[in-house]
C-alpha cells in the first residue's frame, strides 16, 4: 500500500515538466491592418510576433492604448516592449529598436476634388494639415513640425483628421497608405468617400518592435527576438506579410510553422 502511494509521488519528482511560458506585456494601438483591436488574435503583426516569442517560449498579450501613452508605459517599465513604430531619431532617447518587421509608406491624402502636388516639405506649408498625437512622419516633415512651421490641426485619434478632410476642414492628412485605405473602408463602408492620396511618399520606413533603452532584460529578450525573427524571414514569412499587406490581404495572413528538423 506504502509503495503504491509513493510510486506517483516518485513518478512527478522524475518526469520532466511542462513549463508555463512567460507572458510579455506589449503595448500597441488600433492600427489596422497591421493591429487591430476588434480581432482575437490582435491582427497580422501581432499573429507575426506572438508567433516570433512562441518558439522562444514566451506568451505574449497585448495592451491597445494610445500612442504616447504605450511609450510613457514602456519607459516607467509597465509594459516589455511597444510596436509598431519607425526608428525615429527622437525614440532612440528611451528605445531600442528590433529588426524590421514591414515596411511602412507614409503618403499625403487629400479630397478628390481638389487639386493637390507637391515635392518638397516646403510646398506643404500652405495646407492645412491633420496629424495625430504621438506620430512620426519622417525626419523632413518632423522637422517642420516641431519648427512650428506647418498649419497643424492635432488629434488624438487617427480617424479624427479623416472625417476632417472628408468635410473639407482640413487640406491633407499624413497616414500609413495601408492603414489609411483599412481606416477610409470602415468609415466610408458605402465607398462614398471623396479622399485619394498622392503617389509621392512622405517617408517609407521600416516598422519596428521598440524595447526599453540601458535595460538588461529587455537588452536579452531584443536579442531573442531579432533571432527569431530571422529565422522567419529564412521561410519567406516577412515578404509573405509585406505582399499581403500591400495587396489588402493581411487579415488573411498566418505565419508559416517551423519545419520538424528546426524545432528538433
Amino acid at each position: 500500500m506504502l509503495a503504491s502511494l509513493l510510486l506517483p509521488a516518485l513518478l512527478a519528482v522524475m518526469l520532466p515538466t511542462q513549463a508555463e511560458p512567460k507572458t510579455l506585456r506589449i503595448g500597441t494601438g488600433d492600427w489596422a491592418p497591421y493591429v487591430d483591436q476588434g480581432r482575437s488574435d490582435g491582427g497580422a503583426l501581432a499573429r507575426l510576433i506572438s508567433a516570433v516569442f512562441a518558439e522562444s517560449g514566451y506568451r505574449v498579450e497585448y495592451f491597445f492604448h494610445p500612442w504616447d501613452r504605450n511609450v510613457l508605459m514602456l519607459q516607467q517599465g509597465q509594459l516589455h516592449a511597444i510596436m509598431p513604430y519607425s526608428c525615429s531619431p527622437s525614440r532612440l532617447n528611451y528605445g531600442v529598436c528590433s529588426d524590421p518587421l514591414v515596411r511602412g509608406e507614409v503618403v499625403l491624402f487629400h479630397r478628390r476634388d481638389k487639386a493637390f502636388d507637391w515635392r518638397h516639405v516646403e510646398d506643404l506649408l500652405r495646407y492645412r494639415i491633420g496629424t495625430t498625437l504621438g506620430y512620426s512622419y519622417g525626419p523632413a516633415f518632423d522637422e517642420a513640425l516641431q519648427a512650428g512651421s506647418l498649419q497643424v490641426e492635432l488629434s488624438g485619434k487617427e480617424e479624427t483628421s479623416f472625417r476632417l478632410l472628408e468635410l473639407g476642414r482640413i487640406d491633407l492628412h499624413p497616414q500609413d497608405r495601408a492603414v489609411g485605405y483599412a481606416m477610409l473602408r470602415r468609415l466610408f463602408p458605402d465607398g462614398g468617400s471623396h479622399i485619394t492620396h498622392h503617389p509621392r511618399f512622405l517617408n517609407k520606413e521600416p516598422l519596428r518592435l521598440l524595447f526599453r533603452k540601458d535595460d538588461p532584460a529587455a537588452a536579452e529578450l531584443l536579442h531573442q527576438f531579432n533571432a527569431g525573427l530571422r529565422r522567419f524571414a529564412g521561410r519567406g514569412d516577412l515578404q509573405s506579410l509585406q505582399q499581403a499587406l500591400n495587396s489588402g490581404n493581411a487579415d488573411d495572413w498566418l505565419p508559416s510553422a517551423p519545419s520538424q528538423a528546426a524545432r528538433e
